[in-house]
């Protein structure tokens, strides 16, 4: 179930891609955390750190954005918003054995979708402004 990185994640911003690939390693150690049944404190923990980096990303990502006047902005950071009260909301929490798929499979989707998604539409964009 863990993400891996490919060739689709890539926006083609070097400190941006990083950015993804450790958000990647974040969201990878949740996902084996809750998989094997990892006690409550390592998944609070797990999960402080993938907010954190996502806190981190988001800010960065929107800086760069908004120093080039990337005129997607808006909705880009509505995206980012939607999934951080996402994690603020589960974080803490240990989903029921019932939801634990379908947690899983949101965030996983969530990122892919964004990655290849919204992400992959700023990186040519920036290209364009000298933004490597």
């Amino acid at each position: 179930m863990s993400l891996m990185w490919s060739y689709t994640c890539s926006v083609g911003i070097e400190a941006m891609d990083d950015q993804h690939a450790a958000l990647m390693d974040a969201l990878n150690e949740v996902l084996a955390a809750l998989a094997h049944g990892a006690e409550q404190q390592t998944i609070t923990t797990c999960m402080r750190r993938l907010v954190t980096l996502a806190e981190q990303h988001f800010a960065s990502e929107e800086r760069l954005m908004e120093q080039h006047g990337y005129p997607e902005l808006a909705g880009h950071r509505m995206e980012h918003r939607a999934l951080l009260e996402r994690l603020y909301e589960w974080q803490g929490r240990r989903p029921a054995a019932g939801y634990l798929t379908s947690w899983l499979e949101n965030l996983r989707g969530w990122f892919h979708n964004h990655t290849e998604g919204a992400d992959r539409e700023y990186g040519p964009w920036l290209h364009g402004r000298g933004v490597r």
